[in-house]
């Protein structure tokens, strides 16, 4: 028989027993299904926090950076608008609910300025700014954000209800590290070297990529830089800021506040040629010889190609100005006499004494009678009939006062730098710095004017402006108003510029300056000021620099004669110095605006204390450009002083890669070259005395300071290629 087993109760339980194990080891891992769900989720929002706050101070730092470079206002646009733009990022639409702003001082001498700015904004978001003045290292923007984020998930499982986040970025801006006031390219042994009894004084940095061979007679005003072997430690260590025209101090026993006391870096990685260009040579090549234009009293130079050695060796009219542009020197050029001045510089006739403007004190020297040569510009005043139109001084006589400044305009034709306010004719206006002051008195009774006699004309000038000051020679700048601008004796124009040369003007004729415009035109054809009343002489203004009206004020004065490797200088041997750069508007006058301080067109508003951070063309300027094989060499008896500008990124002196010239750099008291010296394969000897014969920046591939004389080199970055711009270095 067969059996079936069966069904027990037993077996049954035990199946009852085992039934829903799996409900629950799903519920289990459901759980930790969740907690890393959880993790992931939170995990993924913290890095997209993390993400979104990089990005947020990224730009926040790189546009600090920008926004100083353009304006340098730190507590006003700086820091302000980087904060907002980094609430934008993160979308922070209430503001921040707390502010403070912290400064002190750090670096190794405590001389570096440091704000620190903290913010807070609702959803537990905290920024924090770090902005450091490392001087000719540049402006340090440091950024970090913290933000504690709230978990979604973690909390319920017992974890935190928030995680802190951050993110912290670093930009950097005007670094000159990389545009030091001394580079030599070249990596042999003493590629630096100062030897001898010379005294070199350095603003700025010291940079070789070789070795440098110096001795204590090194005043250095920055870092040394050198391969391994260099002796940086030999230098004396001056004091020093990144102010432009700062003068280097030894330290007693240490810098004043706010300053710093550079130190010598052994070994330093070796910079690359920065591989400027010089763009502009092929609109200047048209043939050009030195005598072509004789003034008279000075010879007027054109840019372009000049065939054989230039060779300024004195002697009769040894006083050359020169018209902007690019000046090749194909042959190379040579100046090696007392007697020769050439120059772009426009001076009034009869330059005033620093010291002493609106009064009768006359600048000694004058510019124009440096090194030996007699060129400066002269006029004298004379009382004259002007029936019907006579002037009045309050009913009875009295005294007047006079300045005259040089006036000319420019052009620079190379249509790819834009904006270009000075390619088209008539180009941009110049207006030198005001004359001293002569004065003659008139009785209103005897129907008189004034006449305005150029005896000399002023290297340069194609027209004269004309202040006159109701109250004489009063040492009142402000109390000048203008007359009317005038054409220069041997030139003439279409009723208005450009002003074209007749020819030689005869040194020594008297020329009444007649038939004045923009101002107050006289009614007698031959007399220079007429018709004009005491009354009517005041409140003086403050005009926009580039135009001339009615009561408007003459142009800022000169200042006092450069103090560098040789303080205080020799009395009556150095120049006066042209204003500072400043803002064309009113309430400014302009500063210098006819030289290397004046730039077309300082923005409006502008900053005050970068006025030419945006302009493209600095009027007047020149270049000197040598071809592989043409050669620099200035004696100490020759002079030359010349300025660059915007429009050739400051390059004064640029020899293309290639040219294996030893040339040589013996500045004496009338040379200045300001800009910078870009020869890369090339080798320089300087010496100087009295002045910096540089003012700017020296790259070249080797470069050698010696003998007995004094010399300088006066780092200016106002005078330098524009230093990298605002990057992020962290």
């Amino acid at each position: 028989m067969l059996f079936t087993e069966p069904s027990t109760p037993t077996k049954r339980a035990k199946r009852n027993l085992q039934a829903g194990q799996a409900i629950v080891l799903i519920a289990l891992l459901i759980l930790v299904l969740f907690g890393m769900l959880g993790l992931a989720i939170d995990s993924g929002r913290g890095y997209v926090d993390r993400r979104d706050q990089q990005t947020a101070v990224d730009a926040a730092a790189l546009a600090a950076g920008d926004w100083y470079e353009n304006f340098q206002d730190l507590n006003g646009l700086v820091v302000p608008k980087s904060v907002a733009l980094y609430q934008t990022d993160l979308r922070i639409y209430t503001g921040y609910q707390t502010a403070s702003h912290t400064s002190t001082l750090v670096g190794t001498n405590a001389n570096l300025p440091q704000d620190t700015y903290t913010y807070t904004f609702a959803g537990a978001y905290t920024l924090t700014i770090v902005a450091t003045d490392t001087q000719f290292n540049g402006y340090e923007f440091e950024y970090t954000s913290s933000h504690n984020l709230a978990l979604a998930f973690i909390q319920i499982f017992g974890g935190s209800t928030t995680v802190p986040i951050s993110a912290t970025a670093t930009a950097i801006v005007g670094n000159q590290r990389q545009t030091p006031a001394l580079l030599t390219l070249s990596n042999g042994s003493c590629a630096t070297k100062l030897t001898g009894a010379a005294q070199l004084t350095v603003l700025g940095d010291v940079y070789t990529n070789g070795t440098a061979c110096l001795d204590s007679n090194l005043h250095e005003a920055g870092n040394c830089y050198g391969a391994a072997g260099s002796n940086c430690g030999v230098a004396q260590y001056y004091c020093y800021n990144s102010t432009p025209g700062f003068i280097p101090y030894a330290p007693n026993p240490v810098c004043r506040p706010g300053d710093t006391q550079g130190t010598g870096i052994v070994p330093a990685p070796s910079l690359p040629d920065p591989g400027y260009l010089a763009p502009s040579v092929g609109y200047y090549a048209a043939n050009q010889s030195y005598n072509q234009d004789n003034r008279g009293s000075y010879t007027e130079m054109f840019p372009g190609q000049y065939a054989g050695q230039f060779h300024l060796s004195g002697g009769s009219a040894s006083c050359a100005f020169l018209e902007p542009g690019v000046y090749q020197w194909t042959g190379g050029y040579k100046s090696d006499a007392n007697g020769s001045l050439l120059s772009n510089e426009l001076k009034a006739p009869e330059e005033e004494l620093w010291s002493a403007p609106g009064t009768t004190g006359v600048a000694n020297p004058q510019f124009w009678d440096m090194n030996g040569v007699n060129c400066a510009g002269h006029f004298n005043l004379t009382v004259v009939p002007a029936p019907g139109f006579g002037i009045k001084h309050q009913g009875g006589s009295g005294n007047w006062g006079v300045e005259v400044t040089s006036v000319r305009y420019d052009r620079f034709i190379d249509p790819n730098i834009a904006p270009n306010p000075c390619y088209n004719s008539p180009g941009c206006r110049r207006e030198s710095a005001p004359s001293s002051c002569q004065a003659v008195s008139t009785v209103d009774g005897n129907n008189s004017g004034i006449d305005v006699n150029i005896t000399k004309n002023a290297p340069g000038a194609q027209y004269y402006n004309v202040y006159i000051n109701p109250n004489g020679c009063d040492g009142v700048p402000n109390n000048f108003s203008f007359v009317g601008r005038h054409l220069a004796p041997g030139f003439i124009d279409g009723g208005g510029p450009p002003a074209a040369a007749l020819g030689p003007y005869p040194s020594g004729a008297n020329m009444t300056l007649i038939n004045g415009v923009n101002g107050w035109p006289c009614g007698v054809p031959t007399v220079t000021i007429c018709g004009i009343v005491f009354n009517n002489m005041s409140p003086t203004a403050q005009c926009f620099a580039q135009t001339r009206a009615k009561l408007c004020q003459a142009p800022d004065d000169e200042l006092k004669p450069q103090c560098f490797s040789n303080c205080p200088p020799p009395a009556n041997l150095l120049s006066q110095e042209n204003g500072p750069m400043s803002l064309q508007y009113p309430p400014y006058g302009g500063g210098d605006v006819s030289n290397e301080n004046y730039c077309q067109i300082s923005p409006n508003p502008g900053n005050i204390n970068s006025p030419c951070q945006s302009a493209q063309i600095t009027p007047g300027a020149v270049q000197f450009y040598f071809p592989n094989g043409a050669c620099f060499d200035q004696n100490s008896q020759g002079a030359t002083y010349v300025f660059s500008g915007e429009q050739y990124n400051w390059i004064v002196i640029y020899s293309p890669p290639g040219s294996s010239c030893s040339n040589s750099m013996n500045g004496g008291a009338s040379t200045q070259f300001i800009g910078t010296i870009y020869t890369p394969s090339a080798d320089w000897s300087i010496n100087g005395g009295n002045r910096s014969p540089l003012a700017g920046q020296v790259i070249s591939y080797t470069a050698t300071v010696s003998g007995s004389a004094q010399v300088g080199i006066d780092f200016n970055p106002n005078y330098a290629p524009a230093p990298p711009a605002a990057r992020l270095i962290n």
